[in-house]
């Protein structure tokens, strides 16, 4: 039988690798969400929304291993820190998938009421959006804070590239009215990446939090561009 202390470390690194799979599970539902609009292929959508089932399980499993660790080994310090901050994730990341989940729908009726015409460069955005919870899960990994950091300000970038996209849209809508259909879809899309952008930072000051101790810094500095930004 293994020791307290041994089980107790088990189960962190359990709890650990459950929030990596379920990243990377939201990290291939949006990309193959924006994929499967941009070329049309219903299947591709369709597994993209069948995914989100396996998602909620995750949250589900890792909110309950959350729960027994809190209540049975009762941790302290960056322990506790870890499980507190895994609990606050997990409902982020699991927004993301939402996220995604209502992209491939959007993709599926784009599809089914004609074809998708890239009015704007939502692959772009798309990428900075996957590059970010890359990074995150990457500071994750190890331990790395100034990559905590170079995510939060990456998030600068994709505000501005959806400003500049939504105004585009707006601004295309009012010339042209047989492009509406479309570009409100698209709107919602690009607004949809920009949230999901939002819960990769509340992602990556968790991180923060479990290896420094604070939120503090992170969160005032993410306040202060919300508040200068659109």
């Amino acid at each position: 039988m293994p020791s307290t202390r041994v089980q107790f470390h088990e189960e962190l690194e359990n709890l650990r690798h459950r929030l990596l799979r379920m990243s990377g599970d939201v990290y291939w539902m949006l990309d193959n969400a924006i994929k499967s609009m941009i070329e049309g292929d219903l299947d591709l959508a369709k597994r993209v929304i069948r995914a989100d089932d396996s998602v909620d399980k995750l949250d589900l499993e890792i909110e309950t291993a959350c729960m027994s660790i809190l209540a049975l080994q009762q941790p302290v310090a960056r322990d506790l820190r870890l499980v507190g901050s895994a609990l606050k994730a997990i409902a982020d990341i699991e927004r993301i998938g939402d996220y995604a989940v209502d992209i491939a729908k959007i993709g599926r009726r784009i599809t089914k009421n004609g074809f998708y015409k890239p009015l704007v460069d939502l692959p772009k955005l798309t990428g900075l959006v996957r590059q970010m919870l890359t990074d995150v899960l990457s500071a994750f990994v190890d331990h790395d804070v100034a990559m905590v950091a170079q995510v939060v300000d990456a998030d600068d970038a994709v505000d501005d590239l959806f400003h500049a996209q939504r105004d585009y849209l707006m601004g295309l809508m009012q010339q042209d009215n047989t492009v509406v259909y479309l570009a409100t879809n698209v709107l919602f899309v690009a607004k949809y990446l920009e949230r999901c952008a939002d819960h990769v930072v509340n992602i990556a000051e968790r991180v923060n939090y479990i290896e420094t101790g604070s939120l503090t810094q992170l969160v005032e500095s993410h306040q202060a561009a919300a508040v200068n930004g659109e």
